[in-house]
């Protein structure tokens, strides 16, 4: 009788409340993860003159490719919902079968989890953000390029300047 309870269900409302379970299980250790990758990866860095900007800058790489993810994730669940309103919309009784209906309503509440999970993610990382460079972050597109001349010519001055120093006293 024990394995009867270890057998997988595979109806939606089951697969759904699986998702949900673990995703609950398992937040706080992902908050801990993002706070530790961070933590090891980035924060040894920032209070060093010459490592500070990449550390910023390999931030931006983290945060980037996650902000990507949710930003898909969102748009796919837009997408979903649209879909669906639209199919009810153009139903007249029988242009909607119920399996349809329940695949949509499956696949919405899905992805409603997964962008819990992805802006969990995103989240926990501007936190981190702001903690460890006090203040609020701001998308690198929104910030300007990095490689704009301003920054190139002034980080090329400030390791010039560094290097006289060292030579001189």
């Amino acid at each position: 009788m024990d394995n009867v309870k270890n057998i997988y269900k595979d109806d939606p409302e089951s697969r759904l409340l699986k998702m949900e379970t673990v995703l609950d299980e398992v937040e706080s250790n992902m908050v801990n993860g993002i706070n530790e990758l961070v933590d090891s990866i980035i924060t040894p860095f920032i209070d060093c003159e010459d490592w500070a900007r990449i550390a910023e800058w390999n931030f931006d790489s983290i945060y980037g490719s996650f902000a990507r993810h949710d930003e898909m994730c969102n748009a796919s669940l837009d997408k979903s919902r649209e879909e669906l309103k639209k199919s009810m919309r153009d139903d007249v009784g029988t242009e909607i079968t119920k399996n349809k209906l329940a695949s949509s309503i499956f696949k919405i509440k899905a992805q409603t989890l997964n962008t819990r999970r992805s802006g969990l993610i995103v989240n926990t990382l501007e936190k981190k953000y702001e903690e460890i460079f006090e203040k609020s972050y701001v998308p690198k597109s929104k910030r300007g390029s990095v490689t704009d001349k301003v920054y190139v010519d002034k980080a090329e001055k400030d390791m010039m300047i560094a290097e006289a120093n060292k030579l001189v006293g």
